[in-house]
């Protein structure tokens, strides 16, 4: 925190800086091109239907919202990148030096210490056959080191509405590095999670190896609908369970990491009823460091997050939300991310994050013809 002091300071001496807003507002009542938005429409004619179409079309190149979760935020005055003044070169050059040869080897000891912490302590308790109260003080602490080696700076608001057994806690998606930050807010006399995730290699595969020893661990290949199905029946069992030492279940419903600009859309599959959903919303400041995972490689952002000068995260517990009767499950999982999006004070987007890729993004807009030639 004194780091961000200081650094705002600095910011505030640097030629042609202004301070710039949260440029991430919510749209009231805005409408988006999509194969229900043109089922329910009734069009009275072809006129009707090409006059909303160009609309929306003008509207998609103001702001594409196919590509805006997903482009990489670069905050000019944030020190990380070359900057257009020359005067305040001076400034970047102390700014890259400090980073990369001080607080990356500083970052890189916390972390080499935080791994041997998860190795020693993971497998003492499974040696000595551990309470769960052990275990769960290992992966808080773990969870907390980690967040201090990849300098996170996370406040945590409304405890009161923490996620408990039986349930199903659900947040908006960063990166592989959202499981630390949530799991570094659990209480040490109070409950942990069961982690669910999309299965990785290389680094991140060791990392959930290990983690998994703490901790509960169920993961998802997202290619196989087959895995998916079987890992719905799984957290729909485990919620069931009466064990005093289960934990609720944390889940990243929008399936695909986002920059934080807005909410993907929620998949449906464990919004059915049978639990109780908490909803958990996380913001980010990306002036200092962005925790968007967009690289190909684990490695590659996990060296750029110890090399920003922090990360800063505000996490808001929302209180527990129930499926109504008169909802199915595609309703209630839309419910369940308009909260998140209004606390967030974002739009909570109707497409699913698999239309980042080209070959899908055709697929839609084949969809999306096929559906309006129908209706005309």
């Amino acid at each position: 925190m004194i780091l961000v002091r200081v650094l705002e300071d600095v910011l505030g001496s640097l030629v042609g800086w202004k301070k710039k807003e949260e440029d991430c507002k919510r749209a009231e009542h805005k409408t988006f091109l999509t194969v229900d938005h043109i089922q329910k429409s009734q069009y009275t004619g072809t006129f009707e239907a090409s006059s909303e179409l160009i609309c929306l079309g003008i509207q998609s190149l103001l702001q594409d919202d196919l590509t805006r979760p997903f482009e990489i935020a670069e905050e000019e005055a944030s020190l990380l990148h070359f900057p257009k003044e020359r005067l305040n070169l001076p400034f970047y050059i102390f700014g890259f030096a400090f980073r990369w040869g001080f607080l990356f080897p500083l970052r890189s000891c916390f972390m080499a210490f935080a791994l041997v912490f998860l190795i020693a302590s993971s497998g003492i308790c499974v040696i000595v056959n551990a309470k769960m109260k052990y275990f769960r003080y290992c992966g808080i602490t773990f969870a907390k080191l980690f967040n201090l080696s990849t300098g996170l700076i996370v406040s945590f608001h409304d405890k009161r509405n923490r996620p408990r057994f039986p349930g199903v806690a659900v947040a908006n998606h960063l990166s592989a590095n959202d499981v630390m930050t949530i799991y570094s807010g659990c209480e040490y006399d109070g409950v942990g999670y069961t982690i669910t995730g999309q299965s990785h290699g290389g680094f991140v595969k060791y990392l959930y190896k290990y983690g998994g020893k703490l901790t509960p661990l169920l993961l998802v290949d997202r290619a196989c609908d087959k895995n998916r199905n079987a890992l719905k029946q799984a957290i729909v069992e485990y919620t069931k369970s009466k064990n005093e030492n289960s934990y609720p279940v944390l889940l990243f419903p929008e399936g695909y990491c986002s920059n934080n600009k807005t909410v993907l859309q929620f998949r449906k599959a464990i919004f059915d009823g049978q639990t109780a959903i908490y909803p958990i919303a996380v913001k980010q400041n990306s002036r200092f460091g962005d925790a968007f995972w967009s690289e190909n490689t684990y490695i590659p952002y996990l060296i750029r997050t110890m090399t920003s000068w922090c990360t800063i995260l505000d996490v808001y517990y929302l209180p527990a939300m129930y499926k109504k009767t008169t909802e199915n499950e595609e309703q209630f999982a839309k419910r369940v991310q308009h909260a998140i999006a209004a606390k967030l004070s974002m739009d909570a987007l109707p497409f699913d994050g698999k239309l980042k890729s080209e070959k899908e993004r055709m697929k839609y807009k084949e969809k999306l013809r096929t559906c309006l030639a129908e209706k005309l």
